[in-house]
């Protein structure tokens, strides 16, 4: 509790999903103290626009939820450009990336999900991007142009970045991450900078730039590195609660019943469901019916 007697609900991450549950406890008319952690130092955005800001159809301020003034105007402390790094689950408080300790009543876990990184040597080469943030965009749309080379490595996010770099102008190919043909991609080429891949067959592709737009997976680092259970995803119950009576996860993060998300729709269900946990309210709408989920 802070000198107010309000409890200290913090968040690690500032994606759709976290920002949603905060969005919900406003609504109930609670009142919490609340600390937001994001990677990113930009206010909360819709990260399924991102293939349409690559693609020139949309500005980065149409795509955005909740902009600063937001977050102030509802007293939420944010700690944005910053991520939480180790969890204290003894005492209660996590340290960032800025080397702070920030003490919680309750932490929420909001970390979403990644494309997952291929075993492909020499991604660490400048010209290779993997996309899913709002910064992965921007450095795309730097790197693009007439011209330019691309390799997009993926799936059905593969498609969506490589219309945005055809509508750039770049030249672009597309390749199946677990392909078992030919065309596996087994290494990027070049001194210091993407200049070529190879595939498993020896053959090779002159390029400028290699996207990574593989299918998501479950941001789970923190979590695990702090001893709470997690499969693919955070492991959470039907409340949203993890293995740890103090700590919740809500998001691309988590794994409920089995299974993980990608799509909003059933993440907002479970920001609704679990801000009336941490309000104290049992909605049984919300819990009676289970969501509508895709499997992985």
């Amino acid at each position: 509790m802070n000198e107010l007697g309000f409890e200290h609900l913090v968040f690690a991450g500032n994606g759709m999903s976290g920002v949603a549950c905060a969005e919900e406890l406003i609504k109930t008319g609670q009142v919490f103290d609340i600390t937001i952690f994001g990677d990113e130092p930009y206010g909360n955005y819709d990260r399924t626009l991102l293939p349409s800001v690559l693609a020139a159809e949309r500005d980065i301020d149409s795509i955005t939820l909740n902009d600063i003034e937001w977050y102030q105007e509802h007293g939420i402390r944010t700690r944005l450009g910053i991520r939480v790094e180790e969890i204290d689950r003894v005492n209660r408080a996590v340290r960032s990336s800025d080397g702070d300790w920030t003490s919680y009543d309750k932490l929420i876990l909001a970390t979403g999900s990644r494309p997952e990184v291929p075993p492909i040597g020499g991604l660490d080469k400048a010209g290779v991007v993997v996309f899913g943030t709002l910064d992965d965009t921007r450095k795309l749309v730097e790197a693009a142009g007439p011209g330019v080379r691309a390799v997009v490595i993926g799936g059905w996010l593969a498609a969506e970045a490589a219309r945005g770099l055809r509508k750039r102008g770049c030249d672009v190919a597309i390749f199946e991450s677990e392909s078992s043909s030919e065309w596996q991609l087994d290494s990027v080429l070049g001194d210091g900078r993407v200049e070529a891949v190879r595939f498993t067959s020896g053959e090779e592709i002159g390029a400028d730039l290699v996207v990574i737009a593989t299918n998501l997976q479950p941001n789970t680092s923190l979590a695990r590195a702090a001893g709470l259970e997690v499969n693919r995803g955070i492991v959470v119950n039907d409340r949203l609660e993890t293995s740890d009576r103090y700590i919740f996860a809500v998001g691309g993060c988590t794994e409920q019943n089995g299974q993980t998300f990608e799509h909003f729709p059933p993440l907002a269900e479970q920001a609704k469901i679990l801000a009336a946990n941490l309000a104290g309210a049992v909605f049984q709408e919300l819990t009676a019916s289970p969501l509508h989920h895709r499997a992985e």
